[in-house]
């Protein structure tokens, strides 16, 4: 079943699944997948690593291909041997999108209010599912977006510091999650990035005179 926000044609995926990639333990490689979503706002995605034990790894975001258009990639690594797999994640981003609107509207004199009193409802969110530092410095947004006494560029940029940025990036707001996968891959031991180059040569022939 497909969600509301589609991850199609991800990779490394091998026969649909039904064989791990491979990959050397401690070697960096690429997951990534199409993302893409109805209408104008914005979506994100992120891959989850699944260790050999089963435990299920911080998400690593994802950014948007350079060269494809709707392709979103992350460099991974696998820090143990065995058995891994991954999940692609993809999702709608309501903080990022009211960002974009008031950054715009919030200059033009647009909306200037309504602009407003959004943030401060999606950032109330936001905080909600929150550790307890980062939710504090979110709703010191939230006050300063209501506080209708300071002027309208010193309200929004208060939900727009590095503080804040950092902390909704850390811990973001997300909606309508489609969850692909897991797929499976394999981190061998490093030797196996060189340790078959000794097939290229020839070991039955005995030396020439």
């Amino acid at each position: 079943m497909v969600g509301r926000i589609p991850v199609l044609d991800v990779f490394p995926v091998l026969e649909g699944g039904k064989h791990p990639a491979k990959a050397a333990l401690g070697e960096p490689f690429e997951v990534s997948a199409v993302v893409i979503r109805e209408g104008h706002d914005a979506l994100a995605a992120e891959v989850v690593l699944i260790d050999p034990a089963g435990k299920r790894r911080p998400p690593q975001r994802m950014h948007r291909s350079p060269d494809v258009v709707d392709r979103w990639q992350a460099t991974v690594v696998a820090d143990q041997e065995g058995a891994w797999s991954f999940e692609v994640h993809g999702w709608g981003d309501p903080v990022e999108s009211w960002r974009h609107a008031a950054e715009i509207k919030v200059p033009a004199g647009m909306d200037t209010e309504l602009m407003f009193a959004e943030g401060a409802l999606v950032l109330e969110r936001a905080a909600a599912g929150m550790s307890k530092a980062g939710r504090a410095t979110v709703l010191d947004a939230v006050t300063a977006l209501r506080d209708t006494t300071r002027p309208d560029a010193v309200r929004l940029g208060a939900a727009l510091t590095p503080e804040v940025t950092g902390v909704l990036d850390a811990e973001p707001l997300r909606e309508l999650v489609t969850v692909e996968g897991p797929f499976p891959f394999f981190a061998d031991r490093q030797r196996a990035l060189y340790g078959s180059w000794y097939e290229f040569f020839p070991r039955s022939e005995g030396a020439y005179v």
